[in-house]
């Protein structure tokens, strides 16, 4: 029987953690539409751009069965979404899929489920490690804002992982700014017996946004697969699959000073007021804050091309003075994903890049380099 009953609940969950992947247009008609198919005791939704692929699986409670296939992922969404409460039936009949509840009728037009192009991964696995989503979603979320947007330099239009027995670290940079975050890891979570001490590699932009919605705040363990040229990520309901960025990543090591001749403790959330608040006199064009370090104070101002002023005081502990620009968004950008209530700005001079990070806590570290004011 080709006939299947799900709770609208379930369904709509499942769709809208995948439909972002499709996009409104494609020059491949097939894309637009999300796979069905029915695996055991569960329905398994999934839809792809060729380079990346997310499932969603719902666990049923009987055994009804349905035939593969693919149809409108939009259209499905948005009627499952408008539809009431409770169980809806779905039956495929004449290249159609049929969607009732109660009163309410619709048919759907489907294309072969064997043209829908699956992202296959048929390497061998080169990394496997298992991780808290808490933990991987906050080390994302605390460097992804950081990544290029279309740069040339494709590889800067990622993010980089890099696993080591000790450590997962991801770095963001786009050739302005530089986000580091790592995450000390057990050794035992790596099962790989050709693990040879350091795997690396760059995932897309649009992977990465993908990830992060994926991973909820519900403490769970997730693997990872790292391949060759491919990245599988697997929790309890999703299964994650992305290409990666060809191509080598810039050696951040060297754009990390390693030395500060100034060191400004003060609290995150006065800093991060201040810079959103005279930033509203800056332009799309032109960005700059100039920041000025006196005795017991530091001075934030903004000046417009129409010579508006915008001046912002911060009192705190320090001796130096120094006179340094910045773009003000690279700022605000770094704090407003920060959690920590105290932050430290180490500082050389005006024309060497600044550190924010943790104070006495080397695991996060932003660079963002000086502009001319």
């Amino acid at each position: 029987m080709n006939y299947l009953t799900i709770s609208k609940t379930h369904i709509l969950n499942a769709l809208q953690s995948i439909i972002s992947v499709v996009e409104k247009r494609n020059s491949l008609p097939i894309l637009l539409n999300v796979l069905i198919e029915k695996t055991n005791d569960k329905v398994v939704f999934t839809t792809s751009d060729i380079e990346l692929q997310i499932s969603s699986s719902v666990r049923l409670q009987s055994t009804e069965n349905l035939s593969k296939l693919t149809v409108s992922a939009r259209k499905l969404l948005d009627i499952v979404k408008l539809l009431n409460d409770g169980q809806i039936n779905f039956s495929l009949r004449d290249n159609k899929l049929f969607i009732n509840q109660d009163r309410s009728k619709y048919s759907l037009h489907t294309l072969p489920s064997e043209d829908f192009p699956l992202v296959s991964v048929n390497e061998d696995t080169k990394t496997i490690l298992k991780i808290s989503s808490v933990s991987l979603k906050s080390v994302l979320d605390s460097v992804s804002f950081s990544m290029a947007i279309q740069d040339v330099r494709y590889f800067l239009n990622g993010l980089y992982l890099e696993l080591t027995p000790t450590s997962l670290v991801a770095v963001t940079t786009d050739g302005h700014r530089l986000s580091y975050n790592a995450v000390r890891t057990e050794v035992e979570t790596i099962i790989d017996a050709s693990f040879e001490g350091k795997f690396s590699c760059i995932i897309p932009r649009k992977a990465i946004t993908e990830i992060q919605k994926l991973l909820s705040d519900k403490d769970e363990l997730v693997e990872i697969d790292f391949y060759k040229n491919h990245l599988q990520i697997n929790t309890d309901k999703h299964t994650f699959i992305s290409r990666l960025i060809e191509g080598n990543y810039p050696d951040y090591s060297r754009v990390i000073p390693d030395e500060s001749k100034i060191d400004i403790l003060i609290k995150r959330v006065d800093i991060l007021s201040k810079l959103q608040r005279v930033q509203i006199l800056t332009s799309d064009k032109y960005r700059g804050i100039k920041i000025q370090l006196e005795k017991e104070k530091i001075i934030l101002k903004v000046v417009n091309s129409e010579q508006e002023e915008a001046q912002e005081e911060i009192i705190c502990e320090n001796e130096d003075q120094l006179d340094i620009g910045f773009n003000v968004i690279y700022l605000i950008d770094v704090l407003a994903n920060m959690k920590t209530e105290d932050i430290c700005i180490s500082l050389i001079d005006s024309q060497s890049s600044a550190v924010i990070k943790i104070p006495n806590n080397d695991d996060y570290k932003y660079i963002v380099m000086p502009m001319r004011i």
